[in-house]
């Protein structure tokens, strides 16, 4: 009978062979980092720091206390700094060139089209219009609040506004826009959200002949939100993925990243696979929703606490994107939204390394009751030489109304994808640190 080893930061941990079998297929899976590869016989290495055993009677002990296992259940591990990876399963056939590579930029009228219907949108695709050409010396990185995915609202609360997530057309949207990382917020961790995410990524492989990864915060309640990262592994290398509990403002240790159902950061470093790429540090936000003073304060307090969350990377790279929903929505009037969004950026540009609030084009990311709102941003930091744009761009259906008033019905795009609409960042693929 095989016997099986796992190597955790050097330390070899038997698995006995009784044991084997559970220990692969529950709880590596929640506990392995973001390195890449999959667990194998004879010593692979995991990207892990929780120290791990696995006894005979199925309890998986470290740093979180101790767990008993039974047979075909599922662990909800206590693992404060490393995420799990999900990954598609297979690589996909190779496209015909016609379908892998986009042939023309969209104009505006093709834009409309790409978020009119999941139709118009596949027609577009089809006939080889992209938002933007997709070149080795970009990459793209894009943040998107996918209203509760991929349930679309709150369970008992769903109406006619916020239907279930449209996956074939989330698919399509993803293949035009050509991101090579989306950052998700108001992702569920069900068990129907898991499922979703991996007919989403078996969908894009198909359409773009690429390999696709999701990570998703796995505190808190499954059935609340979360954030979470998608990405094109032939683009790029997501690792060291872990929570970044200061940016929980009720949290207090890394243990409870999700303490009081509030969400931390959700933290990766990306490496280009280009060489001589770009290479830096990303953290996706979700902030306190409310119109409320409290709300107000504890986005403004979680905020103040990047310095510290960032602080333990900086040795090795000062390059960091911060980016998502930042709920910056004041306390329900004009006057306080605008004295939100200026007091954030007074607080980003004070914490180290310093950072700049891009400007949205067109200036709105969200509507409510039928006005554009500036809910989500990009931050990066004043010295990434990499991020030299001024501004960031917006597409969805907010772009398609120009953050004009919408008077009638929402559009479909509201309804079936997400109130939300995508903000996208492009960064040089290149290297200019001052040591390269």
């Amino acid at each position: 009978m095989a016997s099986y080893h796992i190597v955790l930061h050097g330390k070899r941990i038997p698995s006995w062979p009784a044991a084997h079998r559970l220990f692969f297929n529950n709880v590596v899976p929640l506990l392995q980092g973001g390195r890449g590869g999959v667990v194998r016989r004879h010593a692979r290495t995991v990207g892990l720091s929780l120290l791990v055993t696995v006894t005979l009677a199925g309890v998986v002990s470290g740093a979180g206390g101790s767990t008993t296992v039974e047979p075909n259940s599922t662990l909800q591990a206590r693992t404060p700094d490393r995420i799990p990876v999900h990954r598609t399963a297979r690589r996909p056939a190779a496209l015909p060139a016609a379908q892998a590579a986009a042939s023309h930029v969209s104009t505006s009228e093709e834009e409309a089209l790409v978020w009119q219907s999941p139709r118009h949108c596949e027609r577009v695709v089809k006939n080889g219009g992209r938002m933007a050409r997709h070149t080795p010396d970009i990459l793209r990185i894009g943040t998107w609040n996918i209203r509760w995915f991929p349930a679309g609202g709150q369970s008992g609360q769903r109406n006619h506004l916020n239907t279930p997530t449209d996956l074939r057309w989330l698919t399509c949207t993803l293949v035009w826009m050509q991101l090579d990382i989306l950052v998700v917020q108001e992702s569920l961790a069900t068990v129907r959200a898991s499922d979703s995410w991996t007919r989403v990524m078996q969908a894009l492989e198909r359409q773009t002949g690429h390999s696709w990864k999701w990570s998703g915060q796995h505190c808190g309640k499954r059935d609340r939100h979360h954030v979470g990262m998608l990405w094109n592994t032939s683009r790029v290398t997501l690792s060291h993925i872990q929570s970044l509990w200061p940016f929980n403002t009720q949290a207090s240790t890394p243990y409870t990243p999700c303490k009081g159902g509030r969400r931390p950061g959700h933290y990766a470093h990306v490496q280009s696979q280009q060489p001589a790429g770009a290479d830096f540090h990303l953290v996706g936000l979700h902030l306190k929703s409310g119109a409320t003073p409290a709300a107000f304060k504890e986005r403004q307090r979680a905020l103040g606490r990047i310095g510290v969350a960032i602080a333990p990377f900086l040795d090795s790279d000062r390059d960091v994107v911060i980016l998502g929903d930042m709920n910056t929505m004041g306390t329900g009037d004009v006057h306080s939204q605008q004295a939100e969004l200026h007091d954030m950026r007074r607080v980003v540009a004070e914490e180290a390394p310093g950072f700049r609030d891009l400007p949205l084009t067109p200036r709105c990311s969200q509507y409510f009751r039928g006005r554009g709102s500036w809910l989500d941003h990009v931050l990066v930091a004043q010295d990434m030489a990499e991020a030299n744009a001024r501004s960031v761009r917006v597409t969805g259906y907010c772009a398609v109304a120009g953050c004009r008033r919408i008077h009638d019905k929402y559009p479909l795009a509201y309804r079936r994808l997400s109130d939300h609409c995508p903000v996208i960042l492009d960064i040089q693929n290149h290297d200019r640190d001052p040591h390269s």
